[in-house]
């Protein structure tokens, strides 16, 4: 009996010791996985950042090798502007064109997937005919435009009195861009430095930031007046002197005074530092236009661009004149002095497509109404002593020169941005030939 006890003891005491051996066991791999998921998880995650990081430096090449080809098919291009649209042959055949109206459909059959359908369609060509020309990874987008179709800054540097200077008349354009309503906010808002500055204010700066001289610039009369220039650019926390020079790059601005960052957002891209001061009718804006039409208004229609008149029936006419023009560049200033005078003479887009080019008709189709037109000058002239500007004086329907570029490049999650500008003219020192890069940037 005693030895039954004996071995029913014993037995327990063993399963006792037993689980206890499972219990440390237990114990110690759990005290393995505490220690090793940290490091599989920490091993794990970079494994995935190091994966992920090696994706985006191939699409990083990628996307760049992709501006780098944009910006080399840009200038086939420029060599079609240059043999083809510039020749005088393809004028009289054709008409005035530029490549701003066809890069985006030629550069699309190498840029995206489906582009060649675009550039086919455009060709009368079966689809099949440019399908190989895509590139399979990554698409790119090619934006050109002429930069004679912008108000050039610099034109301010050129010091003149009167308001037949190019000096003047680049002010007025600048100033009835600031003008619409819509930009009051603008004017309103207190800036960085705790000032409101007025559109006169800031044309004023702008002026005196760059022309070479200290005198202050007075708006009103359109000539420099005889008090100093007194400016707090070097009173601020990072001195500087202002230019008083020409501009190397619009960004420039954003170092007068009054000048931030809204107002750049909102006008910059129609400024730029390239080109002359003549406007280029086929690229101009409708501000620049209305002041064409201002300079060399007839006499007999002068009362049509001065006070309400000028906002009332010389800007219409000038929207209108933009609007048409996208049909079909000038060929020259004869052209543009025909749609000017007599804009309800032309061919309408619905009297291409077939529709009736009646008042009744045109109402009918919510189309606008066609302004009435204004008789001016193609030639100054003498008249009673005073000299009549003309339109020869300030504009020019010459082709153009310098293009603003811009690459817009995808490769995965990678976008990039570049902006270049191209001088055709251009005369490079170390090869024949004229063209080249004057400006580069990467975003």
């Amino acid at each position: 009996m005693s030895s039954t006890v004996t071995t029913k003891t014993d037995g327990k005491r063993k399963r006792r010791g037993s689980s206890r051996e499972h219990g440390i066991a237990i114990l110690m791999v759990l005290a393995c996985l505490a220690v090793l998921m940290p490091f599989t998880a920490a091993f794990s995650y970079t494994t995935r950042v190091d994966w992920q990081a090696a994706i985006n430096l191939r699409d990083e090449v990628a996307a760049r090798n992709l501006e780098r080809g944009g910006m080399r098919l840009s200038l086939l291009l420029f060599e079609l502007q240059r043999m083809v649209f510039n020749q005088k042959q393809f004028r009289q055949m054709l008409g005035t064109w530029d490549i701003t109206q066809v890069a985006p459909y030629l550069m699309s059959a190498f840029g995206s997937k489906d582009g060649h359908e675009g550039i086919a369609g455009l060709a009368g060509l079966d689809n099949s005919t440019f399908k190989d020309l895509a590139i399979d990874s990554g698409s790119f987008e090619i934006r050109m435009e002429a930069e004679s179709g912008k108000v050039n800054i610099n034109c301010l540097a050129q010091a003149g009195q009167g308001k037949d200077s190019s000096q003047a008349r680049t002010v007025q354009t600048l100033e009835s861009m600031l003008m619409p309503t819509l930009y009051d906010p603008l004017f309103d808002e207190e800036k960085g430095d705790g000032q409101r500055y007025s559109r006169k204010q800031i044309l004023q700066a702008m002026v005196d930031y760059i022309d070479d001289d200290r005198k202050n610039y007075d708006v009103i009369k359109l000539a420099t007046s005889s008090t100093q220039e007194r400016y707090r650019y070097t009173e601020i926390y990072d001195p500087y002197q202002p230019r008083d020079a020409r501009l190397d790059s619009v960004e420039e601005l954003n170092l007068v005074e009054g000048v931030d960052d809204d107002i750049m957002m909102a006008f910059g891209a129609d400024l730029t530092v390239y080109g002359s001061c003549k406007v280029n009718i086929n690229f101009a804006s409708a501000d620049q236009i209305a002041l064409v039409l201002r300079y060399s208004v007839d006499a007999a229609d002068k009362w049509k661009t001065e006070g309400e008149n000028f906002l009332m029936k010389t800007l219409p006419l000038a929207r209108y004149v933009v609007d048409q023009r996208e049909f079909a560049l000038f060929a020259d200033l004869k052209a543009f002095e025909e749609l000017v005078e007599k804009p309800d003479k032309f061919i309408s887009p619905l009297a291409a497509m077939g529709g009736a080019t009646n008042a009744a008709s045109l109402r009918n189709a919510n189309m606008p109404k066609i302004p009435e037109g204004i008789q001016i000058r193609l030639n100054s002239e003498e008249k009673e002593g005073e000299t009549l500007g003309g339109v020869q004086d300030i504009a020019s329907v010459a082709p153009e020169r310098v293009y603003r570029v811009e690459i817009i490049a995808e490769a995965g999650a990678v976008k990039k941005r570049l902006t270049t500008v191209y001088d055709m003219q251009y005369a490079r020192s170390q090869s024949k030939g004229t063209g080249a890069w004057i400006y580069y940037r990467e975003d």
